[in-house]
């Protein structure tokens, strides 16, 4: 960091004092609002104290406006943050001052009326407005407020101040020990008579004052129940807002991946195959052209059927917020999930676009539960997919082999030809078999060949799917 304007010697500097405070504000300011192009003075030049203190003062200006306003605003974020509970403060200060001074006068009624008490006559007063100033704080320090207006109930006799406090200690404590504690020993000091000895108004008087503290002491600890019980209830529906924001989250994740797997399902697929069809074009030299671009065109529209109606199936027979007239009868009708049986016109349409495959599937066709079915279907179309992109011209081979209750499904490619350009996946067709395997209750594995192809293998225990 370059040196202070003023920290180089000159004739005329300020008081040793003063131009401290000013260098170290000065360094504060300037420590991030320094323009780049300032630098320290070229050597065989000197400054004078005002031209360099008259030179900074703009930087430290601007400094001082930018702090400025930062405190500002961080005073008005943490005043409106803070200005309910600075309200409910006043509020309460106001209230322990007014029963502050409603016990202290009635404490001062005690000691004039009332014959029991240790200290003498002449101190009873102090007692008592010492007990009804402890009050002020008892919120704060509620057992030692306790004690002090025990102090003046043996003193002076004043159990005024008392009451408030036993209803404090059980009102912040609640059902523990220490409140029984401090409610045994007030009933202790309210009831032993302190003082001369005891006459027959003294022992009527002890009944009345342990009911005039039992009340304080029950009402405290309700008040202290009823808190924690309405703090429990709210606390647990927060709770439940958060879970129920966090499944429909999941839900809406859920959803999304789905609709993602569709998608690449479809799209992908065709997508392929335009693309192995356009290659064939672009390189045909048997004056095939037209038949291509009808194949291309054809495989397209397959592809927009496709997505319609994954759009169909993913929209609510009785009316969304994108469909909100409900089902309608021009909507053109959605043909049924894709199954076993399916992945031998899936291998027809493959090797009409121009791909070599082979399929090896028992006779007849065994009898699966629909998740299995289409998560055959859409194991086999993705690995056609990904021969198609990245071993283009090998040859696909497809098995599907049932044995006690298991299917398996086997497909592998060969290596693709030499010249061929291979494209550039994202790896999501791999994570979607995966996830669509697991969901059917199958095992998936991938593995390169040596050779440089690759196999697909999946095991589908149909049993334990069929009872799911």
């Amino acid at each position: 960091m370059p040196p202070c304007p003023w920290s180089q010697s000159s004739p005329f500097r300020p008081s040793s004092r003063s131009r401290a405070c000013w260098r170290a504000s000065i360094r504060v300011c300037c420590r991030s609002t320094r323009p780049p192009s300032w630098s320290p003075r070229p050597k065989g030049i000197r400054y004078s104290w005002c031209c360099r203190y008259c030179c900074s003062l703009p930087v430290c200006w601007v400094s001082a406006r930018r702090c400025s306003r930062a405190v500002t605003c961080e005073l008005h974020r943490v005043s409106k943050i803070a200005g309910v509970s600075r309200s409910h403060r006043i509020r309460t200060a106001i209230l322990d001052a007014l029963l502050a001074l409603g016990f202290g006068w009635l404490a001062l009624h005690d000691v004039r009326t009332s014959a029991i008490g240790l200290a003498p006559a002449a101190v009873g007063p102090a007692f008592a407005v010492l007990a009804g100033l402890a009050l002020m704080v008892r919120r704060r320090f509620p057992i030692p407020v306790l004690a002090i207006t025990a102090l003046a109930e043996i003193a002076a006799g004043a159990s005024a101040p008392m009451v408030l406090g036993v209803y404090t200690v059980a009102n912040r404590f609640g059902n523990r020990a220490v409140t029984w504690w401090c409610g045994a020993g007030a009933l202790v000091v309210a009831v032993v008579p302190w003082g001369p000895p005891p006459d027959s108004t003294a022992l009527l008087r002890a009944p009345v004052v342990a009911v005039l503290l039992a009340f304080p002491f029950l009402l405290g600890l309700w008040v202290n129940q009823r808190r924690e019980l309405v703090t429990g209830l709210r606390e647990r529906a927060e709770q439940a807002e958060r879970e129920r924001d966090l499944r429909a989250a999941a839900a809406v994740e859920a959803e999304r991946i789905r609709i993602a797997r569709e998608l690449h399902d479809i799209v992908a697929h065709r997508i392929s195959q335009i693309t192995v069809q356009a290659g064939a074009l672009e390189v045909s030299t048997d004056g095939r052209p037209a038949e291509i671009a009808a194949t291309i065109r054809a495989t397209g529209v397959r592809a927009l059927d496709e997505m319609r109606e994954m759009l169909g199936v993913l929209r609510s027979d009785t009316g969304s917020v994108a469909d909100p007239d409900g089902p309608s009868a021009d909507r053109a009708p959605v043909r049924p999930a894709p199954d076993l049986a399916a992945v031998t016109e899936l291998l027809d349409a493959a090797v009409a676009a121009g791909h070599r495959v082979r399929l090896r599937v028992p006779d007849p066709l065994p009898e699966v539960p629909g998740p299995v079915g289409r998560a055959v279907h859409r194991l086999v179309q993705e690995a056609l997919t990904n021969a198609a992109k990245h071993a283009a011209g090998a040859e696909v081979r497809v098995t599907i082999g049932w044995r006690a209750g298991v299917l398996d499904v086997d497909v592998r490619n060969g290596p693709g030809r030499v010249g061929a350009l291979a494209a550039h996946g994202s790896g999501f067709g791999l994570v979607g078999m995966r996830e669509r395997v697991e969901l059917a209750g199958g095992t998936l594995r991938c593995t390169a060949m040596p050779s440089g192809g690759f196999v697909v293998y999946a095991r589908f225990p149909v049993s334990q799917v069929g009872e799911r």
